[in-house]
């Protein structure tokens, strides 16, 4: 979600990156760990019940205080004083026994927005909606700034965003299918396009397998085209980062060694 997108007075969360939460295009203050790590796990929720327990836990795990539930209700009180400093009047964080929950009727959430675009591209790409699904997989791969929950640390929210995080690789190879598949079609540019946006996802992912898969697949397209040079360049990148992939040796002895060309194949009718 960007800000264009953001309604006057709504209130937005980011888990895609560093925890952050916005009313309108005015950020909200959110001090230290402890306020990110209760934001966290009540935006993760999605308007359920966290128990002050669960909150407790994920916030000093096996060694909590003795003052830990007055700790996390001050927590609270302080992040909402955060939102109404924002500028939002309502409640956003409420009190439901045994525990809180977020009032979400009017959040937005780009884990949500991830979802839905997502949700979206699989359709896409099922009915073969090949340049749809590659621009619905790029929208929801861009929605990232960072690690999942960056900032936030701890037991209970690390799960939470390794399962971010492998979803979002699972994201990044199907965009790298899309693109393939746009390529075998003929369609050079969309396929570019989305090769070189799942390019940028795996390499944010720090995956070196998965980047050097996506180095490749760009470069065999980019041979198609008869873009040599910065096909070697993508070429030597993915050999730099996984030196035993089988499927490199025929590729390094063929168009890269400078065997004759045919012409620059066209583009497909979309």
């Amino acid at each position: 979600m960007t800000l264009a997108d953001v309604r006057p007075g709504a209130v937005s969360f980011t888990l895609l990156g560093p925890v952050s939460a916005r009313v309108g295009e005015e950020p909200v203050v959110v001090d230290g760990r402890r306020q990110r790590v209760v934001l966290s796990l009540l935006v993760l929720a999605r308007g359920r019940v966290v128990p002050t327990d669960t909150l407790i836990d994920a916030v000093w795990g096996d060694h909590p205080p003795f003052s830990a539930r007055t700790r996390i209700a001050l927590c609270v009180r302080a992040l909402r004083r955060a939102f109404r400093a924002a500028g939002h009047s309502s409640t956003v964080i409420a009190a439901a026994p045994p525990g809180y929950r977020l009032r979400t009727e009017r959040a937005g959430f780009d884990v949500r927005r991830f979802d839905d675009l997502v949700t979206d591209a699989d359709r896409a790409a099922g009915r073969g909606e090949l340049i749809r699904a590659g621009t619905l997989y790029g929208g929801a791969l861009d929605l990232w700034s960072g690690p999942a929950l960056q900032g936030v640390g701890g037991r209970l929210t690390e799960g939470a965003a390794a399962r971010l995080e492998a979803r979002r690789r699972v994201v990044c190879e199907a965009l790298l299918d899309v693109g393939q598949r746009l390529a075998d079609d003929g369609l050079f540019d969309e396929a570019g396009a989305a090769l070189r946006s799942a390019l940028r996802a795996a390499e944010a992912l720090a995956d070196p397998a998965l980047t050097a898969r996506a180095h490749l697949t760009l470069a065999r397209h980019l041979v198609t085209i008869r873009r040599l040079t910065l096909a070697r360049r993508h070429f030597r990148a993915a050999a730099a980062l996984d030196e035993g992939r089988a499927d490199m040796e025929p590729f390094e002895r063929g168009p890269l060694r400078g065997e004759a060309l045919d012409l620059v194949p066209r583009q497909a009718v979309r």
